[in-house]
């Protein structure tokens, strides 16, 4: 689980194994902890794939959409949350260590990824030059995973936010 700023990790968990669903990686995360107490998206939202549960605080795409300002929403939730596959290709083009399986025990698996990740950023405060794109492909598909209903369910804020803002 990764949160950027400006292309640099501000938060990332390196604990689960590979295997692990993304939305279960976050559900049990201190930043989800946090934004289910604190969060509204007023004080912000973030950005995940149709893997992840629709939140108050988490907006994920529509699955279907069928109203305009729904498509128009889809497509700006697309181009945004792409911010972060791009920074994912960065690094891995950085350290190559990253780009297949790491055969070493979990723990120091853990501590590389989050060094390769610190060293990235490192890399951008110091304005080093990117490693050659190789034709990376991002691979947007996103697995459809568990819903959430009920007080926890996010539709409606995104709802509104696409009706406000992309119903022009």
């Amino acid at each position: 689980m990764v949160y950027l700023l400006k292309g640099k990790f501000t938060n990332i968990n390196a604990n689960w194994p590979g295997s692990s669903h993304d939305s279960h990686i976050f559900r049990t995360s201190q930043v989800c902890t946090y934004m289910e107490q604190n969060g509204g998206w007023a004080n912000g939202v973030l950005l995940g794939d149709s893997g992840y549960p629709c939140r108050p605080f988490l907006m994920t795409p529509y699955q279907n959409p069928v109203i305009d300002h729904q498509k128009k929403y889809n497509r700006c939730h697309c181009s945004t949350r792409s911010v972060i596959e791009r920074t994912f290709g960065r690094l891995k083009r950085r350290f190559h260590i990253l780009h297949s399986e790491i055969r070493m025990t979990p723990s120091k698996a853990c501590k590389i990824i989050i060094a390769c990740a610190i060293l990235h950023n490192i890399c951008i405060l110091l304005n080093e030059p990117d490693i050659e794109d190789d034709g990376l492909v991002i691979d947007n598909d996103g697995d459809l995973g568990d819903r959430f209903f009920g007080d926890q369910d996010g539709r409606g804020v995104r709802d509104h936010i696409s009706s406000t803002f992309f119903n022009r």
